[in-house]
């Protein structure tokens, strides 16, 4: 812990003798970032010696040069009635940490490789997944670059993050420990009107061992996806279709290999200066074993800041249908998928999975400072499907129908605090109470779920 600490105090350093004039933004997605600007300009450069160490030139023409770069993330959690458990057993109270370390190599305009290494630390017992791997490689690609006049090409093979749209299907689960990665070959094309993808690849696996990360036996996915600037009929919107493909899903309809198809449509956008509005439709089909698949999700998330007012309060109204299963003894599966999503889509809590449910989620954010911000929120959520179970945010099935016919699941206050400090340091925390529904009080133990995080984010 000493080295840590000490670590952040380095940064500290650094950030309190910055001048004004600053970098681009870091980017959820390290390797997308762009340096370059600090290549035709070398005072703001040598500021500060990490400034050095995102473009380190190898030639005179600077056309060869190496960007590094890092993070380090130290949470503190606590829970009490995990998953409205009453046994004091299923309590948690641990520390956990996220150390990433990444060297970005441009070999010309056209050329570059990419890796990062990746080390998480939980402090129990027993490893917990996606959270507990001692060390491996998180990222290793090589990407071709061909500039067309305004339209970049690239194609971008190897061990790769890939996070899609909003998140609902493709995201890195940075709540987590582990982020997620896939062996994966991907083109994409890009310009000021849109911005296109095509992959094809499979999920890493994360043990927990040395240099062990594999892709081997975990689902596969392909898709093709368009994202249109339509400026002309207020936003953007993305036309998509996801396969998946997995040797093994649990269902509360059971387990069997599965392949599913997912083709998508989403509105996004700003109406004037205080309206924002994210609209998302998905359906899907294929195959679950014998059974033949037919499911659909529907989201909406609307945004209202009053921009002129004391703290410039936003006011959110997010609404989620998850289809479920209506007959686990016919031929079909309505039970839906979110593949790849973040475990953490509903806060850090993860308590309820984005399947087979509905959602009413009110928010209230409050800009208290500059850089300090607060979230307060209720989420309510019932069953979609009666005869379907409820499912946690790893996708497990937490609680089985068991022709339960009750619907309400529960409802989740929560209270989010972000402190940014400056773009290297970040301090956050989320809190949540979870009470029990009818659903949960008739299907086991029903004890209010209490959970806290405390996250600080160093990275440069």
């Amino acid at each position: 812990m000493k080295t840590y600490t000490l670590l952040i105090c380095i940064f500290l350093v650094f950030s309190f003798f910055a001048k004004a004039q600053e970098l681009p933004p870091i980017k959820i997605l390290r390797a997308e970032e762009d340096y370059s600007l600090l290549l035709s300009n070398d005072s703001l450069r040598k500021t500060l010696f990490i400034n050095k160490l995102k473009a380190i030139p190898f030639n005179k023409s600077k056309s060869i040069y190496l960007s590094l770069g890092g993070e380090f993330r130290p949470r503190f959690e606590y829970t009490e009635h995990k998953n409205w458990s009453a046994d004091v057993k299923e309590d948690e109270n641990f520390y956990s940490q996220r150390l990433m370390f990444h060297a970005d190599m441009h070999i010309s305009k056209y050329f570059r490789v990419f890796g990062q290494l990746t080390h998480g630390l939980v402090s129990l017992e027993k490893p917990v997944y996606a959270q507990s791997d001692k060390l491996d490689l998180h990222q290793a690609f090589a990407e071709f670059r061909l500039p067309v006049k305004a339209t970049s090409l690239k194609l971008r093979v190897g061990r790769q993050e890939l996070f899609l749209g909003s998140g609902r299907l493709m995201a890195v689960r940075d709540g987590l420990n582990s982020r997620r990665s896939f062996e994966m070959a991907r083109f994409i094309v890009e310009n000021k009107d849109y911005v296109g993808n095509l992959f094809f690849g499979r999920e890493v696996k994360v043990p927990n061992g040395f240099f062990d990360n594999v892709s081997t036996d975990a689902p596969y996915t392909w898709g093709v996806g368009l994202t249109a600037n339509t400026a002309k009929v207020l936003g953007k919107t993305t036309i998509y279709y996801i396969g998946f493909d997995a040797l093994t899903v649990k269902y509360n309809d059971g387990i069997n290999p599965e392949t599913r198809h997912t083709i998508g449509l989403r509105r996004f956008g700003n109406v004037g200066k205080r309206f924002k509005y994210n609209t998302e439709f998905n359906y899907q089909f294929g195959k679950f074993g014998a059974k033949n698949i037919s499911a659909f999700s529907i989201e909406g998330d609307w945004h209202y800041n009053f921009i002129d007012a004391k703290f410039k309060p936003d006011l959110g109204i997010k609404l989620d249908y998850m289809s479920g299963d209506g007959n686990q003894n016919d031929d079909n599966l309505g039970t839906f998928n979110p593949y790849f999503n973040n475990p953490a889509y509903f806060g850090l809590i993860t308590q309820v999975g984005a399947m087979n449910m509905f959602d009413i989620h009110p928010t209230i954010k409050l800009n208290l400072a500059e850089k300090f911000s607060m979230v307060v929120e209720a989420d309510f959520y019932w069953r979609a499907e009666l005869n379907d179970g409820l499912y946690g945010g790893s996708k497990a099935l937490l609680r089985a129908s068991n022709d339960n016919k009750s619907r309400f699941i529960g409802w989740q206050s929560g209270l989010k605090l972000d402190y940014e400090l400056n773009r290297n340091i970040t301090f956050s925390n989320e809190t949540y109470l979870f009470m029990a529904g009818d659903f949960i009080k008739e299907t086991g133990d029903s004890a209010t779920t209490f959970y806290n995080g405390f996250t600080v984010w160093v990275g440069f």
